[in-house]
């Protein structure tokens, strides 16, 4: 047998294998930017309601399906931190003497 030989079952046997793998690491993909646009549409759908089950659990998510090793995720990690700071403030109450807008 000649190393074009070997290389031709090489081919047969492995490429089958290699095809599966490239398709399950494009489903995977796939599947994780479809969680992430899922999050921001609940997000954005109950952002007038911020104690509303399903607001509270896409805020949740964040911290599971976004990277913080990843460039632009870590800016979306950043801005959940601001925003659930923000929702963890002390609402401010005009009544009181000590409110002023700025």
């Amino acid at each position: 047998m000649t190393i074009s030989d070997w290389l031709m079952i090489a081919a047969v046997l492995l490429g089958p294998i290699f095809a599966v793998q490239v398709q399950k690491a494009i489903e995977s993909w796939k599947e994780s930017k479809q969680r992430k646009i899922a999050i921001f549409k609940t997000l954005m759908s109950t952002r007038r309601t911020t104690l509303s089950p399903r607001h509270v659990e896409a805020l949740n998510m964040i911290d599971i399906e976004f990277s913080p090793k990843k460039s632009k995720e870590k800016k979306v990690i950043e801005s959940w931190k601001i925003y659930l700071d923000h929702l963890n403030s002390p609402q401010l109450n005009p009544d009181d003497p000590d409110y002023s807008i700025k």
